[in-house]
């Protein structure tokens, strides 16, 4: 018995300490928000491109970085939710080191032979990124205080 108390003490504990996200469906929003207010061009081919590194937004919206400058927002296809659970990501192009729409696409070492086309990217400067990263923690910060405003009136409650 003193276990199972114990066990659900340390559940809550750690229930109180879980940062807040937004949901798939609120980050797909926010992000397509971003695309029609910026009005950013898509670009089918990247040529010369090399990863560097990446940034899963959500199952649909990666942000693939090439260089400190280059960030391409990537929209894929089927959803992809296995990339948020996996330790990394490959990429497979078709054509050396360009990346295209539609014919490339991502995947994770543990999902083959299941496959996220690459449907649309977005060239993105640094103002860009650097909006889109402000917008998202601004989103999160307004569901941080929704939150401790739900716990406080659940408190002034009790």
């Amino acid at each position: 018995m003193k276990r199972y108390g114990l066990l659900v003490m340390a559940v809550l504990m750690l229930a109180g300490c879980a940062t807040p996200r937004l949901t798939n469906s609120e980050m797909v929003t926010l992000v397509e928000q971003f695309v029609a207010d910026e009005s950013l061009e898509r670009d089918h081919t990247i040529s010369a491109f090399r990863l560097d590194s990446y940034a899963e937004l959500s199952d649909e919206y990666l942000i693939l970085r090439s260089s400190p400058m280059r960030h391409y927002l990537v929209k894929l296809v089927p959803r992809c939710n296995e990339i948020a659970f996996a330790p990394g990501i490959l990429l497979h192009r078709r054509f050396g080191n360009s990346l295209s729409e539609g014919t490339d696409f991502i995947y994770t070492p543990d999902s083959l032979p299941f496959r996220c086309y690459i449907n649309k990217i977005y060239p993105l400067t640094r103002e860009q990124h650097d909006m889109l990263r402000e917008q998202i923690k601004a989103e999160v910060k307004e569901l941080e205080l929704k939150e401790q405003q739900l716990e406080g009136e659940e408190a002034a409650e009790s």
